[in-house]
């Protein structure tokens, strides 16, 4: 099985993120590695408005896969450079990576469900919200999420540098308390499809602000690719459609002095449901777990009261299709980019598993859950690596 680890060195969202700050002579956080434009043959000189389009759940090879029927006006497979995802390689973790700087072990975001005592257990970190409640219910428990993350966004820091920020997403989004974090020193703007983001950065682009960074998030490709699997037409439809879309808009609207990058939060990989492993609390490898997992499908951590016990129940009934680790003596730097606080390590529970090939680890929390043809968390190269494109005018 082949692993790849997040290249926290230079070469992950992270650093891309530290290369955008550098770019506009922002204050990066401190020991951040900031990506080399440079040395990867990026001429970002005379950039003063930028914009980044982030895919969610658009891999690289999910991208090459297309490009075998599809081809694009502006760029070639030749011309894509390689990022890699963070671990775990999931919205959370990876959004508040490119929104912050920061690796997971110092943003604190560290998967879709977190077991985090202070608010009652297990929490969706996504719609910040106690498990199967509504969206944003953490506020009625005292949850802040303007002040929950303790790091600057990568906006407040451009603000402090006279660099304007704004983050385009769905509407459904805009306001939310996730958005609003990752927002934190910059405008938000929601829209509703492909045709009013674009008029929307399109207003951005002609004000007569001297330099911007513009993020344009957009989240449908992810779930066709949930739905669907990656593999699927309708996720190489919706793929297609939209970056001939910024093709257009960049040929028709852009001027010189502003550049473009299409990249991604992370991959996805294709799962068939005969290697979906469904468990649950009334299974023996749950015996001494004193909450139900967090994490993903695709890797879970595993809180338990007895690891040693728990490790081998697992190993002996998953072992082929899982790996199975103890966090006591994880490699921190390695996973999520250096050393936790214990608060943190508390989240992340006794064990780690990480799904090898395309097998899922799918515990059945409400018996509601359902397949899924396309995931993502864990550390395959379809999950992990990322395409970075780059546009410029001039």
């Amino acid at each position: 099985m082949e692993l790849v680890f997040p290249d926290y060195e230079g070469s992950s969202i992270v650093n891309f993120s530290a290369g955008l700050l550098e770019h506009f002579m922002a204050q990066r956080p401190d020991g951040s590695v900031p990506y080399s434009f440079e040395s990867n043959k990026i001429d970002l000189s005379g950039s003063e408005k930028v914009v980044v389009f982030v895919i969610d759940a658009l891999g690289y090879f999910n991208l090459l896969r297309i490009m075998e029927e599809n081809s694009f006006r502006l760029f070639s497979r030749e011309d894509i450079r390689i990022l890699t995802s963070v671990f775990p390689s999931t919205t959370t973790a990876a959004l508040t990576s490119i929104f912050t700087a920061n690796t997971p072990s110092r943003h604190g975001f560290l998967g879709y469900l977190l077991n985090i005592p202070e608010y009652g257990g297990l929490v969706n970190m996504i719609e910040l919200t106690p498990y199967t409640q509504d969206r944003d219910n953490l506020t009625r428990l005292g949850f802040d999420p303007l002040k929950y993350i303790e790091r600057q966004t990568i906006f407040e820091s451009l603000k402090e540098a006279g660099v304007r920020g704004y983050h385009l997403t769905s509407k459904s989004f805009v306001n939310t308390g996730l958005t609003r974090m990752h927002t934190r020193g910059g405008i938000a703007r929601g829209a509703h499809g492909i045709g009013d983001i674009l008029e929307e950065l399109k207003i951005v682009l002609d004000s007569e602000e001297a330099s911007s960074l513009t993020i344009v998030y957009w989240g449908l490709i992810d779930t066709y690719g949930h739905r669907y699997g990656p593999e699927s037409l309708a996720y190489s439809v919706e793929t297609t459609a939209l970056i001939r879309s910024i093709e257009d808009f960049f040929d028709r609207y852009v001027e010189p002095g502003t550049s473009f990058f299409i990249t991604a939060d992370h991959g996805q990989i294709q799962t068939p449901w005969d290697r979906e492993i469904w468990w649950s609390k009334f299974d023996r490898s749950f015996e001494h777990m004193y909450s139900m997992p967090g994490g993903e499908q695709r890797m879970a951590y595993i809180y338990t009261s007895d690891r040693e016990k728990t490790q081998e129940v697992l190993e002996e009934l998953y072992g082929d299709s899982l790996l199975v680790i103890p966090t006591d003596s994880l490699d921190w730097k390695r996973y999520f980019g250096g050393e936790m606080s214990n608060t943190l390590k508390k989240r992340v529970g006794e064990l780690i598993t990480i799904s090898k090939e395309d097998y899922s680890f799918c515990f059945k929390y409400t018996g509601q859950e359902h397949s899924l043809k396309g995931r993502h968390g864990g550390l395959s190269p379809e999950e992990m690596y990322v395409p970075l494109i780059f546009l410029k005018k001039g």
